[in-house]
């Protein structure tokens, strides 16, 4: 009887886990309740187990570090900076964190295995043909919103596409739905070139996928989608991807720089969407009242002044338009934004935490020479470095969509570091 009530237990959080999943982008308010079920389920399961893993303990220092940073933050925020910081928004801002620390550890039940990860691949490809179908219908034949349903449960955004933004479907911006993209093109590849997988629908998707990212006119988009290739094939891709580069870069150059003007230059302008070769020229920044850099600098001048707690979470917009009459969200670096509203510490063992389980992923998946060999694994650890790469000049963590994802793909890789031990 008790074995049967463990394997009840374990078909429940199997399958919410996969509802969840599929769910993330379009209605991550009911996939967290699928997703949050079945991690509570196997929670309860290998509580024994938590305290085993080196990497909980580390999240368990790292959570009491923030913690001891935003109670200290009740004491000094109220005197510095007019007294325009809320001492309450650091302790909110631990919800992006702490909670997909969790995540992290419990999620793992579910990809500990290169099948189930592929299972877990499939899902969330397939739960990205809502982000593609309401894109192209914002993109072409203006689906404008939001569109609401469940009395605002969900809600998708398809906001008018102007002169300069880009594609956004269902995301409330477009580098937002830029990110979601690029997360799921290196598994989109892996599931289309995949020789058991004889269905066109991946095959599709990827198209879609990639064509999508060229529409969201996020140049961080672009130039993810590009980094793939090499991350995913290792350097057997040079062989093909330099020559679509120097095309590529040839087409930009001609068609960008003013020593070309006349007819050739005129003919591919015409013939290239204002909204993409513009991104490559002065006109593509023109609407900047500030730039990413300048931003940075003035993200590390404020990291200087409390290195070791920060001043506090969503500090840096408020702080920011005191100082210059400028709103900015955020420093556009996940790492100095972490710094700047927790401290340094915090944010140097969280990068040494993903250095460790990316490079030990890593070593397991491509020791093998064959390019498609551990393909679905690659792919788990091309998204996540990627996705890192892409935070650091731009920060779409804070959407729960993206954030969730992330977390459920570093569990993943560490996975592949310790399947036969997890086996």
């Amino acid at each position: 009887m008790k074995i049967n009530n463990l394997l009840l237990k374990e078909n429940i959080s199997q399958n919410f886990f996969k509802i969840g999943v599929i769910l993330i982008p379009s209605a991550i308010s009911i996939s967290s309740f699928f997703i949050l079920v079945s991690l509570i389920i196997e929670s309860f399961r290998n509580k024994n187990q938590f305290i085993k893993d080196k990497y909980n303990k580390i999240f368990l220092f790292i959570s009491l570090l923030l913690i001891i940073s935003s109670s200290i933050h009740i004491f000094t925020l109220k005197n510095i900076f007019f007294g325009k910081i809320d001492p309450i928004l650091s302790w909110l801002g631990l919800f992006n964190w702490i909670p997909f620390f969790w995540v992290f550890w419990s999620s793992q039940y579910f990809l500990k295995s290169s099948k189930q990860r592929e299972i877990i691949s499939k899902l969330l490809v397939l739960g990205t043909i809502p982000v593609i179908l309401t894109g192209i219908g914002q993109y072409f034949f203006e689906w404008h919103g939001p569109i609401k349903f469940l009395y605002g449960l969900v809600t998708w955004y398809q906001r008018p596409i102007d002169s300069i933004s880009g594609l956004t479907g269902l995301f409330n911006h477009a580098n937002y739905a830029g990110s979601w993209f690029t997360f799921l093109l290196p598994l989109s590849i892996a599931l289309a070139l995949k020789k058991s997988n004889k269905s066109i629908l991946f095959k599709t998707n990827l198209i879609l996928i990639i064509f999508c990212i060229v529409l969201t006119n996020s140049r961080n988009a672009w130039a993810s989608s590009i980094l793939t290739i090499p991350i995913l094939f290792g350097t057997y891709s040079f062989k093909f991807l330099t020559p679509l580069l120097l095309l590529f870069g040839t087409i930009i150059l001609i068609t960008t720089n003013n020593y070309f003007a006349g007819e050739l230059q005129d003919w591919f302008q015409d013939k290239i969407p204002d909204k993409i070769w513009k991104e490559f020229s002065s006109e593509g920044f023109t609407e900047l009242n500030v730039t990413r850099f300048q931003i940075f600098i003035a993200a590390i001048k404020l990291i200087i002044l409390n290195p070791l707690i920060g001043t506090g979470g969503g500090s840096f917009p408020i702080i920011y338009e005191i100082q210059t009459g400028f709103w900015k969200g955020h420093t556009h670096n996940i790492f100095s934004d972490l710094s700047l509203s927790y401290g340094i510490p915090s944010m140097l063992i969280l990068i040494f935490v993903f250095f460790s389980i990316i490079s030990n992923a890593y070593k397991k998946a491509y020791f093998k020479k064959e390019v498609l060999k551990n393909l679905i694994d690659k792919a788990w650890i091309s998204a996540t470095i990627i996705f890192i790469i892409s935070q650091l000049i731009d920060v779409q963590y804070y959407d729960a969509r993206i954030s969730l994802t992330f977390w459920i793909l570093l569990a993943g890789i560490k996975c592949i570091a310790e399947e036969k031990k997890l086996t």
